[in-house]
């Protein structure tokens, strides 16, 4: 934590960044799937084509990481702040893509790399399209909405980035009491997507962190990371995949990504192709009269937030009157 700090510190003493381009999954990540170290086949979900791209055309956003800074004024410094965590993350890739000891890997490195997959699952597209739905929706039941913009981008880029920094240290507590699993598949048919890091649907809901069974991170086609609640007692499981672990790890990448998978030419087959998806994950909110084990008497009520898989946001909310509607919610499926 102490190298962490010393590192962000020392990119916050730099000059801002004119780099508008911002990269929220890793070109260093992304390269691994490419076969000449700057393209890789990419399935768009949203229009069915397969194609090649550049590694430095996908999974980038401009000014995703401009906010505002307390002086009022907009500036890119987060953009500096991501470029430690692409560092952690590539330097825990490739010490996990070639681990063979266990032994080798330290206690600290055990930490980091949940630290880097919880930063990689929250810092994504799709996390700040669930986040807009439901600013929206909670804007719409104040009585100044009027004044507020939820669609800002700078807006929305400030409340990503303070809910990514804030929540990754208690998700990353999470993922280290996990079993650290390094699946193999000497064919290369792991693929992965814009959202790497995967907590699979369960009967179309995402579970929380505590309750999935099993947390997926790709780090190339012939390995993936598994962080398990099946404790073995040992530092490092190592797995040599079947094909009906393929598929099961494929279809919680299909049902994951926001909009691009990327995969090995060779598995183009397995996916989708000319087929556009119309389900992702949305939100869901519904009323429950239960929250941390304390009751709620009607006409109290507690709105309960999901991720479910869906074609657009669901909002199952009590006729109590306590409640706004908020018309725009269903476009931003």
């Amino acid at each position: 934590m102490e190298e962490y700090k010393l590192k962000l510190s020392t990119k916050l003493a730099l000059p801002d960044t004119e780099a508008r381009r911002h990269h929220y999954v890793p070109q260093t990540y992304l390269r691994k799937w490419s076969d000449d170290g700057k393209r890789v086949w990419t399935l768009d979900t949203q229009t069915g084509l397969a194609r090649r791209l550049g590694v430095r055309d996908i999974c980038v956003s401009e000014n995703f990481y401009r906010v505002v800074g307390s002086d009022g004024l907009e500036h890119n410094r987060v953009e500096l702040l991501f470029g430690v965590v692409d560092e952690e993350i590539a330097r825990i890739q490739n010490l996990l893509l070639n681990l063979s000891d266990p032994d080798v890997l330290t206690f600290d490195d055990f930490m980091a790399v949940g630290v880097v997959v919880a930063m990689q699952r929250m810092r994504t597209l799709q996390t700040r399209r669930l986040l807009m739905q439901y600013d929206s929706w909670y804007l719409a039941q104040t009585t100044d909405a009027q004044s507020q913009t939820p669609g800002s981008a700078i807006r929305l880029a400030g409340i990503h980035t303070q809910t990514a920094f804030s929540a990754v240290w208690a998700a990353a507590d999470i993922f280290t009491t996990r079993q650290l699993e390094l699946w193999d598949d000497p064919q290369g048919r792991f693929v992965t997507s814009d959202c790497p890091v995967q907590i699979p649907f369960e009967s179309g809901v995402r579970p929380d962190t505590v309750q999935a069974s099993r947390i997926w991170w790709p780090i190339s086609p012939s390995r993936a990371v598994s962080l398990s609640n099946d404790h073995r007692g040992e530092k490092v499981v190592h797995r040599r995949v079947n094909r009906a672990m393929v598929a099961v790890a494929r279809q919680a990448v299909i049902q994951g990504r926001e909009r691009f998978i990327i995969a090995p030419q060779s598995q183009l087959g397995f996916l989708p192709v000319g087929s556009p998806l119309k389900k992702r994950a949305q939100i869901e909110l519904t009323c429950s009269q239960f929250h941390r084990g304390k009751y709620y008497p009607p006409p109290s009520c507690v709105v309960a937030r999901l991720e479910t898989y869906a074609e657009y946001p669901r909002v199952a909310l009590c006729s109590n009157g306590l409640h706004s509607h908020d018309p725009k919610l269903h476009e931003m499926g």
